[in-house]
């Protein structure tokens, strides 16, 4: 039986910048960064360490792959975060630099507000009632 999401893969174009954007930008934590060949550099990242599902940011290689940078959900919501202070965290991140849709509004069940990273991919942020 399945138990739950381990990891979601996000391509992104340079590896430094992808992970100072979701650490420095979202707030983010660095749950592994390690080498294990001359060409593969694993780095993971979450909104805490002890998350269940973490994002591997993962360079893109083939043209294929290049293609789907910023879009790898065809304008469609990739991830939804869920948050305890959607207000807090709005401001904070905008005041990083990070680019939202709106400001937060009454969606169903809760409170939900658009936005992308560095490269377009979409996102949301929600709180719940």
């Amino acid at each position: 039986m399945i138990t739950k999401a381990a990891q979601i893969t996000i391509l992104v174009k340079n590896l430094e910048e992808a992970k100072e954007f979701y650490t420095e930008k979202l707030g983010f934590s660095v749950c592994a960064d390690q080498m294990f060949s001359l060409d593969w550099r694993y780095v993971t990242v979450a909104p805490q360490n002890d998350n269940a599902t973490v994002f591997e940011l993962a360079v893109a290689e083939t043209p294929e792959q290049q293609k789907l940078i910023g879009n790898q959900s065809a304008g469609q919501i990739l991830v939804m975060f869920q948050s305890d202070n959607i207000e807090g965290d709005f401001m904070r991140m905008r005041e990083k630099g990070v680019i939202f849709h709106g400001t937060p509004t009454t969606v169903p069940g809760g409170k939900g507000v658009g936005f992308e990273d560095l490269y377009g991919n979409q996102f949301d942020l929600y709180q719940p009632d």
